[in-house]
């Protein structure tokens, strides 16, 4: 299965993306959408960001983290301790932040999730177009330290 149709189906268990809506045209869109309390939300993303917020949530696929405050305080520590958000600055902050959260309110997890990150690779350094393409279980595999699927590209500096 590719990562575009698992991350569609992903979107659509947790309420993200409507059933008839394409993954295509979710990502053609200008918005990022959460669930809060069963309703989606629309939110607008910084201009230039919405490829980063789709490869986090690419991280939540392949981690296994819930979109729950802990699964989102995991997350951030994860991204963070497997190599950090490379050019995303903004993104950068916003992983520390939440990691110190996750200091605070989910200690045991946050710390489990940053030390598992350290052994690992995240997805911020390649084109997001790229990572949709690949298999899931290719990507899984080079997050854990296999070598990079051929599909992937690096995005430009």
């Amino acid at each position: 299965m590719t990562t575009q149709e698992a991350l569609g189906a992903y979107f659509e268990r947790r309420g993200i993306k409507p059933h008839e809506e394409s993954v295509e045209q979710w990502l053609r869109e200008n918005w990022v959408y959460m669930t809060f309390r069963g309703h989606r939300v629309p939110v607008k993303p910084l201009y230039g960001y919405k490829p980063v917020v789709i490869l986090h949530d690419v991280h939540h696929l392949l981690t296994g983290y819930d979109t729950t405050w802990t699964g989102e305080f995991e997350v951030a520590a994860w991204e963070l301790g497997s190599g950090g958000c490379d050019r995303w600055l903004l993104m950068s902050l916003n992983r520390m932040l939440m990691s110190l959260l996750g200091l605070l309110f989910a200690s045991r997890a946050t710390r489990a999730a940053f030390n598992r990150g350290t052994g690992q690779r995240n997805l911020y350094r390649f084109e997001c177009r790229s990572v949709l393409a690949c298999e899931v279980e290719e990507l899984r595999a080079y997050t854990m330290g296999r070598p990079r699927p051929r599909a992937l590209v690096q995005a430009p500096a």
